[in-house]
């Protein structure tokens, strides 16, 4: 439901936004309708969590698809680092490696399953981190 909510405001280029503890819209006058405007009202608090789960992605180094459906983040030559909601609303986190000119991965690591996006996260943070620290020492 938030997907297709802000698949719609994206199209009508709506923005919802958080500013000093209100919540503001910003459209063009004629876009919003009185339908859209409840139904952005009733789902304000899920749409402001999905928002700052984007930008917490995206901030991390994510690709952010479909406004947050799938998060993608590469971390070498065919190594991949994925997170993407369920339909019950829970997440899945994985990592994928592929090989050159390959279409399937080789090797596929679960690092959490049907869990809410901050857990799912904070282990893809944990391990972006763990990399990070890792490629230092090899450099260093």
């Amino acid at each position: 439901m938030i997907n297709q909510l802000l698949n719609k405001m994206y199209h009508l280029n709506i923005q919802i936004k958080d500013i000093e503890g209100k919540t503001k819209l910003i459209y063009e006058p004629g876009l919003l309708d009185q339908q859209l405007k409840e139904q952005i009202r009733l789902h304000k608090d899920a749409l402001l969590i999905r928002m700052s789960e984007n930008h917490s992605a995206n901030k991390l180094g994510f690709l952010v698809f479909n406004h947050g459906a799938l998060y993608e983040y590469r971390y070498g030559l065919g190594a991949f680092l994925y997170i993407e909601r369920l339909p019950n609303g829970k997440v899945s986190a994985w990592r994928e490696n592929y090989l050159p000119a390959q279409e399937r991965s080789y090797k596929v690591v679960n690092i959490a399953h049907n869990v809410p996006f901050d857990k799912a996260f904070e282990k893809a943070e944990g391990f972006i981190i763990w990399l990070s620290k890792k490629q230092k020492m090899k450099v260093g």
